[in-house]
């Protein structure tokens, strides 16, 4: 076990690299005194771990919290526990996490190696890699997502980041600019998230800014012709799915959305998303069905959710919501009525 460690005096504004998120926080995922039901809430929006505390009081007590918001295929949130705690995670599920610190010190593992993360550094953990921390009494983690698929489909293929992020860098000042412009804009985060395009745009902007500023390339891109038509076609296609989400669309739909034959849609998403129009579809559906069990009201259904958000077979929508979200739509609903 890692242990607990002290807490790290504070550094001067100029050092730290990091930012007051104040879009995150106005989104507040929880705020609890009980390390369970935050361990819980956390999972829901990252994935299934353990965290236990590490000295203090034997009955808790502390508060924790979590800020949190989705653009596209990137999750930005902040969790602070309020104590010091160590936290597990078998296997990073299919995303890039990245975390520093908005304050305090953490010590981390990623698939074994010991990397610190602070207000000036922190780590890069690849999907499938096992990752810990110990985390100081006043940390405050700011913890970013990038959806495998997503980061795959901008960078033209498999790639691995450097596993330690410098913050300091000059190559990586682009990199954290964008990060703080999405953190502490209300209007860019807005735009974002009711236009489609936009959402896409700042996926592919902070993915390779990431690239760039760690000095690393995507393997075999293609040609640059053929990938700004490509990128096209496949942002027409998500736009529209978008913004039809809730409506009946089969693959032709979207094909003449995209103004392309069906074969060129097929192949431009193998291409690159590394999946199918309608599996990119399933998974935004997903999302919206998990939004509205997360805030339901007193005469909120599962079936009704279901149905609304496009899914006509109840068993296959749970199967598929539990493998997504680790929990049954019924116990989302449940623990937020």
């Amino acid at each position: 076990m890692t242990p607990a460690i002290a807490a790290a005096p504070a550094l001067s504004a100029h050092r730290m690299g990091a930012f007051e998120p104040s879009v995150l926080r106005s989104n507040r995922l929880f705020e609890s005194r009980d390390l369970d039901e935050a361990r819980e809430r956390i999972s829901r929006v990252m994935q299934p771990h353990e965290v236990w505390r590490v000295g203090g009081r034997a009955d808790g007590g502390a508060s924790s919290h979590m800020d949190f918001v989705r653009v596209g295929g990137i999750g930005l949130g902040t969790i602070d526990f309020g104590e010091a705690v160590q936290l597990e995670v078998d296997a990073i599920d299919d995303y890039h996490l990245l975390m520093f610190c908005l304050r305090g010190r953490a010590e981390t593992r990623v698939d074994g190696r010991a990397i610190a993360a602070s207000t000036h550094e922190g780590i890069v953990c690849a999907p499938g890699r096992d990752f810990s921390a110990a985390l100081s009494p006043d940390c405050e983690q700011f913890v970013v997502r990038l959806d495998r698929a997503m980061v795959q489909g901008h960078a033209g293929g498999e790639l691995h980041f450097n596993e330690e992020l410098d913050l300091r860098r000059p190559e990586l000042q682009p990199w954290l600019e964008q990060l703080r412009a999405m953190a502490t804009s209300p209007f860019l985060l807005a735009s974002a998230q009711r236009n489609p395009l936009i959402a896409v745009e700042l996926e592919r902007l902070l993915v390779l800014l990431l690239l760039e500023g760690q000095g690393r390339r995507a393997a075999a891109p293609e040609p640059r012709a053929a990938r700004g038509i490509a990128s096209a076609c496949v942002h027409r296609a998500e736009a529209y799915m978008q913004s039809h989400v809730e409506e009946p669309m089969c693959l032709a739909d979207i094909a003449q959305a995209a103004q392309v034959p069906v074969r060129t849609l097929l192949d431009s998403f193998k291409r690159f998303r590394d999946h199918s129009p309608m599996q990119y579809l399933k998974e935004m559906r997903l999302e919206l069905a998990h939004r509205r069990l997360q805030r339901p009201d007193a005469a909120t259904r599962v079936s009704a959710v279901a149905l609304d958000c496009g899914f006509v077979h109840l068993g296959r929508f749970s199967q598929a919501y539990s493998r997504r979200f680790g929990e049954s739509p019924s116990v989302t609903l449940q623990a937020n009525l």
